[in-house]
């Protein structure tokens, strides 16, 4: 038996990277899990991948009908949800004074208001079963140590992790057993990476040394180590465990 034998996950951004990989590992631990992408395609994609412990819906996370959709979906197949993981997300770069309206609107709907709207969604299913229930928001490195460049980005990942904090509290005072965390990946080879590494007009592989300085563990970290991570904090081990930042991050956030 895995360690989620018997719960009910909901992966947003399941299609690719973090997402997709989180969503493996809770299927291998035994979890029932809904792979969410925003194009249907991609995540039966990732579902067929998986097994017959995954099945696939559409979110477009900035939309709270269709969270509210999947969620019944979710309820009419499982009749439960235990995890809940917040993982869609978006990167662009500018400065204050680069940031163009339409970019910073986009990185605060997507990074920020998705993953509220996810919450509100499915806090009634998270809530109705009455047992443990974890919730969990990919934040980033980021939002504890700001880089230059990356103003909307940076922003988005603070507020999201000041948020996950309130809905912790709020769900503890509450008496509710959810849990809520917030995990902080560092550079991670991921598309999304590969996104900003072209951002920067460099090299690759200049960018690619740049971004591996800022972690004195000297290398970026993977999906598969992230995904450990939200394993731990969706799994009973972390019952005592609400309102935290879980880096993965090589040391990133305490560097010189």
């Amino acid at each position: 038996m895995g360690v989620l034998t018997g719960k009910v996950a909901l992966v947003t951004g399941g299609a690719k990277g973090m997402g997709k990989a989180i969503a493996t590992l809770f299927a291998r631990e035994g979890a029932r899990v809904a792979v969410a992408a925003r194009r249907i395609a991609d995540a039966e994609a990732v579902a067929r991948q998986i097994g017959e412990a995954a099945v696939a819906v559409a979110i477009d996370i900035t939309d709270r009908a269709q969270w509210d959709a999947a969620v019944a979906a979710i309820d009419a197949r499982w009749g439960a949800l235990d995890i809940l993981v917040n993982c869609a997300g978006i990167t662009e770069q500018g400065t204050t004074e680069q940031v163009g309206e339409d970019s910073w609107r986009r990185l605060m709907s997507t990074n920020l208001d998705g993953p509220f709207n996810g919450c509100r969604a499915a806090l009634p299913l998270l809530k109705r079963g009455g047992a443990p229930c974890s919730v969990i928001n990919i934040s980033s490195v980021f939002a504890q140590r700001p880089v230059p460049g990356f103003v909307g980005y940076c922003t988005s990942k603070a507020a999201l992790t000041t948020f996950t904090k309130a809905f912790a509290l709020e769900c503890a005072a509450a008496g509710l057993p959810i849990r809520v965390n917030s995990v902080h990946p560092g550079g991670t080879e991921t598309e999304m990476l590969e996104q900003a590494l072209a951002a920067t007009g460099l090299p690759r592989e200049t960018a690619y040394a740049h971004f591996a300085k800022i972690h004195p563990m000297g290398r970026m970290g993977t999906v598969d180590e992230v995904a450990a991570a939200c394993l731990w904090l969706a799994s009973d081990a972390s019952s005592f465990t609400t309102g935290q930042e879980l880096n993965v991050d090589g040391g990133s956030a305490i560097r010189p």
